[in-house]
Order: structure tokens, then sequence, then C-alpha cells
């Protein structure tokens, strides 16, 4: 192992650990933390995604007010930027169909609307919430979405995350000063919701029961994003008798990256370092650069090709995409599914220019946004 590999991955803490779902208050306001949640469903039309974060890494009010203290600059009160020392939460909400969002919910809230605890898996953001629970039937998570629509629709959704694959590294201890926290929390989930939405009136005016399978994790770090990440692909995916996730992150500054492939077969986890190989670049609407495939590949022949097949979500700093993935293990045997992957290169948060289009597409003061 290279000096070069044993910095980076001290810049990428790894956990897996139920106990540690909890909330980090930190005292760097350039800090953020998100719980992620996605399904998708048992016959592969439907996706849900949901995020809730205490600091909003793409809200153009979040990077100016950090911005701002970076370069040592004085708010004006009378301004839009928020005190550069509060939070700028906001939920995300995305259920797509056939590889297209249907119903897109990202709203912000004031700071004193967010809670969280720092002894147990709970956050509440306005009227939305998580909470871990236990119950005869098994352990997971409840979530309970209202979020604001464009055209003065509302939409209301109640999800359970089952765990099934879970807790692996209960007391591993993490770097929580100087690195990018990711816990895995629940690798695979038996995931059931479903989800309303009505117009002004409270007419409704659609509903979706959605049944699938999902995944959960945990980020957060003490840094401001678009300093410390210069890129950052990572993907999950489930077979019949396994789980898949990986990830390749790299810093800036750093000249090589981390790239690590996890399987999850019989109750365990196996956490391996993978070499990575992209092949056929091409670029976004908005202009991002990334590969449509992928292939991992470990010392012990364990193998994970990723053909991104469908781009169904994109910004100027991100991309997930639905994606064909084949898993091969010890056995030789080739396993086949689709997952879900994500793509973020955040220097596009730096430029300011762009605020006007991205704050188009969050939701505040209780409106949806503007643009879907």
């Amino acid at each position: 192992m290279t000096a070069t590999a044993k910095t980076l991955r001290e810049k990428f803490s790894f956990t897996s650990s139920i106990a540690a779902d909890v909330w980090s208050p930190k005292t760097n306001a350039k800090a953020y933390e998100w719980w992620y949640f996605d399904a998708l469903s048992d016959d592969g039309r439907d996706a849900v995604v949901i995020i809730f974060l205490d600091n909003f890494i793409f809200s153009p009010r979040y990077n100016r007010a950090k911005q701002a203290v970076i370069a040592g600059q004085k708010i004006n009160p009378q301004s839009q930027i928020p005190n550069p020392k509060s939070n700028v939460p906001a939920v995300a909400f995305t259920y797509y169909r056939d590889g297209k969002p249907v119903y897109r919910a990202i709203n912000e809230f004031n700071a004193d609307e967010f809670s969280a605890s720092e002894t147990e898996p709970s956050c509440k953001i306005g009227e939305n919430f998580l909470r871990f629970e236990s119950a005869p039937y098994g352990s997971g998570y409840f979530i309970s979405i209202k979020a604001k629509l464009r055209k003065n629709c509302s939409l209301e959704a109640q999800f359970e995350w089952l765990a099934i694959e879970s807790d692996f590294l209960p007391n591993k201890p993490i770097n929580e000063t100087d690195a990018h926290v990711w816990n895995l929390v629940v690798s695979r989930a038996d995931v059931s919701g479903r989800i309303t939405v009505s117009n002004e009136k409270g007419k409704e005016l659609n509903a979706v029961h959605f049944r699938g399978t999902g995944y959960h994790d945990h980020n957060y770090d003490n840094r401001w994003l678009p300093e410390t990440v210069q890129d950052w692909q990572w993907g999950r995916a489930h077979f019949s008798d396994a789980s898949a996730v990986f990830y390749r992150y790299k810093e800036c500054g750093e000249e090589g990256d981390t790239t690590k492939l996890f399987t999850i077969r019989n109750g365990e986890l196996l956490e391996r370092d993978a070499e990575y190989d992209e092949q056929q670049m091409t670029r976004d609407i908005f202009g991002i650069r990334y590969p449509q495939r992928l292939t991992f590949t470990t010392e012990d022949n364990i193998r994970l090709r990723v053909k991104q097949t469908k781009v169904i979500d994109s910004s100027f700093f991100y991309l997930r995409c639905l994606s064909e993935m084949t898993l091969t293990l010890r056995d030789g045997k080739p396993r086949k599914s689709t997952g879900i992957t994500e793509y973020l290169n955040p220097k596009a948060l730096k430029y300011r220019w762009l605020d006007w289009l991205v704050s188009m597409r969050i939701g505040r003061n209780g409106k949806g946004s503007f643009l879907p």
C-alpha cells in the first residue's frame, strides 16, 4: 500500500452502524450531513429517492454563506443569505416511473425547523420526519413526507424501510474531524409505502402504492464540499443471493482516488479495494462528462460491471442513473440486476452565476419550486 493510498483511506471514514446513524452537531459552519434512502420496485418500473439534509449542499443560500465564511466577508442583514453559522436544512423527495421523474419536491426550511437526535436515529424537518422503530416483524425506518410540489399541489408519503442487511460494524471507530464519514447503515431493506398527491383544494389527484427493495446510508463532513471533493461515483444493486455497493472517491489536490467494492452475502459484509476502469465517455445535457461503462475488479477476482443505461436525474454537479449491473463472485456465476448509480462533481457549486437556475428547482417558504 502506498503512502498516498493510506492518506486517501483516512479521508473517507467508513462504517456500518445503526447506533452511529444519529445526528452529529458540528462546530464548523461549512459542515453538512444527510440521511439518504432509495428503493426500486419489484417490477423495476418505479424508483423512490428520499434525502434529509441538515445543510442542503446544493442550495445557493448555503453555498453563498459558506463562501462568505471562507472569504471572511460580512453578511448583509438585508440579503437573502442566511447567517453563515446557521443551517439550511432541506428534504428532497423524488418518485420515478419508467426512468422519468413523476413527482420531485426539493423543499428548503429555516434552521429552527430542523431537529435531530444525537442518541437515536431520528430527524425532523418541518412536518417531515424519519425515525428508527422496532416491531414484532422486524426493525427499520419509518419515513413521513409532507412536501410542496409545483402548481400549488401537495404530496404526502409514508414509507417503511424494514432492514434485511444492516449494522455490520456497530463498534467500528470513525474519523469525524477531517474526513468524509460514510455509514452504510442498511445495504438491503424491504420497502413499502404510499404516495398521495392533492391539489390546492385538498382533492386527491393520484395515489401510488410502492413495494420493492431499498438501501439507506448516512454521510457527513466538517468541510465544505466543493473545497473537498473533486469527484465521487457510487452505486448499489441487489441480486437474488447478494448485494453489491461500490464507490470511487477522489479529494481535491490528491493524485489518486479511493475505490472500494462491498459485497453482502449470507449475512456477511466483505470490503475490498478495487481496480477501476471506465469506458464510453459521454456528456449529459448539463455538461457533466461521465462514463457509460464502469468495471470494478478485486484481487480475488470479484467483478462488478456497470452499464449506466439511463440518466434519471441531473444538474450541473450531479447525475443519477438507472444502471444494469453484473456481479461475478468467486463461484464464477454472473448475477444481473438493475441498480441506482450516482456521480457527483461539485466544482460548479462555486459558480454563483448558476444560482438563479438552481434556485428555481427549490421550493421555499411553504411553496413548491418554479421548475420541475
